[in-house]
């Protein structure tokens, strides 16, 4: 049994430097017409669940070169619900630019469903970004916190090994699968730099003067590609540079491009968020 607790959720939310008020335990009640009632687990820290189930053998489809997260968001996850992960056979498709295996899944929380979507495994960048049109060499010049082009915002962050491992735990894993000192063992695990995001949206909301208490925003759904390659190759103390901005004028419809050392993104997102007051309305 995988019950989430206040102490699961705080761990996430330092792991990450995600201070989004939705889960902090003493001040969720700041948000504008909060209808959850308590904090609610991280929507990353979910994610990481999920990779963590499938390292477990959740999952039998064989790794590849990129690993692709397909997610829909339906109910919450509170403090005191029970995860539980469901997965469907898997299948593979061809396409011009390789072979993709897909498993649908959903994870569930206490009973309802939680959020929904694909896991796959892929031989090529699945999720495509505007954002790789910018240049490492040139992004890593610049300060963090910078904006370049009006909307395009650069936070940067470093690869924590103890953060990693209380990120793990906040999931439920077994950190010595990933990171264990007395084999010199590390490998972080697929949400811990795809979680990295969560700030460096949050930075950029702040950044833009746009108002986290009064017009707070959930997440509708994520789609999300990490390169496997690099991810095997990353080291305590790397440093990640993250690119966020909208797509198009959509501030709702948000894309994000990660490079640690290579030229080519270790990752590319995309990420659709409501307003809570949207959400509300509609479930009137």
């Amino acid at each position: 049994m995988f019950t989430i607790t206040q102490l699961h959720i705080d761990i996430a939310r330092n792991a990450t430097d995600d201070f989004n008020l939705f889960h902090d335990p003493m001040r969720w009640q700041r948000i504008s017409g909060n209808p959850f009632q308590g904090t609610i687990a991280l929507g990353f820290q979910l994610g990481l669940f999920i990779e963590t189930q499938i390292h477990r053998g959740a999952s039998n489809i064989k790794p590849r070169r990129y690993s692709v997260y397909e997610f829909t968001f339906v109910n919450p996850a509170k403090e005191g619900d029970d995860l539980s992960l469901m997965f469907k056979a898997p299948r593979v498709s061809q396409t011009e630019q390789g072979e993709q295996e897909s498993q649908r899944l959903i994870l569930k929380a206490s009973g309802k469903p939680s959020l929904m979507g694909f896991y796959r495994q892929s031989d090529f960048m699945s999720v495509k970004s505007p954002l790789v049109k910018y240049k490492k060499e040139d992004i890593a010049r610049l300060a963090d916190r910078t904006l370049l082009d009006g909307d395009v915002f650069l936070k940067r962050k470093w690869m924590i090994v103890g953060n990693a491992k209380n990120y793990l735990l906040s999931a439920f894993a077994d950190q010595s699968r990933y990171i264990d000192e007395f084999a010199d063992k590390v490998r972080f695990p697929q949400f811990y730099p795809l979680s990295l995001m969560s700030s460096a949206m949050l930075e950029r909301a702040q950044a833009l003067s746009y108002d986290l208490i009064k017009n707070p925003m959930i997440y509708i759904s994520q789609n999300l590609c990490i390169d496997n390659d690099q991810l095997e190759q990353l080291k305590s103390n790397d440093c990640l540079n993250m690119l966020v901005a909208p797509v198009e004028s959509d501030s709702g419809h948000l894309t994000c491009a990660g490079w640690v050392k290579s030229e080519s993104p270790l990752f590319c997102a995309e990420v659709r968020l409501m307003p809570l007051s949207d959400m509300l309305v509609n479930n009137r």
